[in-house]
């Protein structure tokens, strides 16, 4: 199997995966880690024919790790993510290759599908399915908070894709959402992984991570807002410090957002013991009843009791 991907998203030149190595103007570098297109989902058949990626002049995002495109692949509009923090050691080459040969064998519908990967410098990329937005997008692209419905719905699904498998570095920017708006909005959760190759990741477990990702729904701001990464580690670690539920200056007209059994889930979640902390199937089972409840009364229910 080979690859190629457009070197820069404002030209078409192309760099590939070969049994030479990786070429661009000129440039030779490592081999294609794997492609997860069609089985066997692991595949580095040299021989077969080179497929091709192009970038397209659309940068969905970037941070950390680099920048996200449009791009085309197989016939499809993908993201390709360039990765620019990938360490040249063999160690964490060989350990996020053999992650990826995991994820191109998922299945499942609140988990982004990792379609390719190129591990290789000079540009590693990983090609994935293409979704129409992001949570910290949605969060954040306007003042008005997120309808207690949308919250619910996205929380469910984020719990579901915790429950398959837990990532390493779940925020708002990594949970991709389809049709928001629609009337069954997709969510899937993405970045499985790589978080480890960066030292300076905050990581933290489900479920207590998805219900952080719940309190900023509710809230509409960021948790900790101007903490860095050390001082928040040190807190919830070491100090046995919380997310204040309900958030401290809450409106009286901001209340409903913050039914009892909610505020009770939440701190359940963030218990000091984690074996009393519910896994995520539980967490996705009692959101469903709140969901349940808001969409027979329109209101989420103030007084529910979990057995």
């Amino acid at each position: 199997m080979r690859i190629q991907v457009a070197a820069d998203a404002d030209t078409t030149a192309f760099f590939g995966c070969d049994s030479d190595g990786v070429t661009v103007g000129g440039t030779t570098g490592a081999r294609l880690a794997g492609s997860y297109t069609s089985p066997p989902p692991y595949n580095d058949d040299h021989s077969s024919p080179v497929d091709l990626v192009k970038l397209l002049p659309v940068v969905l995002g970037k941070g950390a790790f680099g920048r996200v495109y449009v791009g085309m692949y197989r016939g499809q509009r993908v993201a390709v993510k360039q990765v620019l923090d990938l360490h040249d050691d063999s160690g964490s080459q060989d350990s996020f290759a053999q992650e990826l040969e995991v994820l191109g064998r998922c299945r499942h519908p609140n988990i982004v599908r990792v379609l390719a990967a190129c591990l290789a410098p000079p540009r590693p990329c990983l090609v994935m399915e293409l979704m129409d937005t992001s949570l910290d997008k949605l969060l954040y692209s306007k003042p008005e908070p997120l309808p207690m419905e949308l919250v619910l719905c996205i929380a469910i699904q984020v719990a579901c894709g915790l429950e398959y498998l837990h990532p390493t570095n779940l925020k708002p920017a990594n949970v991709l959402v389809n049709a928001p708006w629609g009337e069954r909005p997709v969510v899937k959760l993405s970045d499985f992984g790589l978080s480890r190759l960066r030292s300076t990741a905050l990581v933290t477990n489900s479920p207590e991570a998805g219900t952080v990702l719940l309190w900023e729904m509710l809230a509409g701001k960021r948790p900790w807002e101007g903490l860095g990464i050390a001082p928040i580690a040190c807190q919830v670690t070491f100090m046995g410090r919380r997310l204040p539920v309900p958030p401290t200056g809450v409106l009286c007209s901001q209340m409903s957002r913050w039914p009892l059994q909610l505020c009770q889930l939440v701190d359940e979640c963030w218990d000091s013991d984690p074996e009393r902390r519910p896994a995520a199937a539980e967490l996705a089972k009692r959101l469903m009843l709140v969901q349940q409840k808001l969409k027979e009364t329109g209101d989420p229910p103030q007084n529910m009791v979990f057995l």
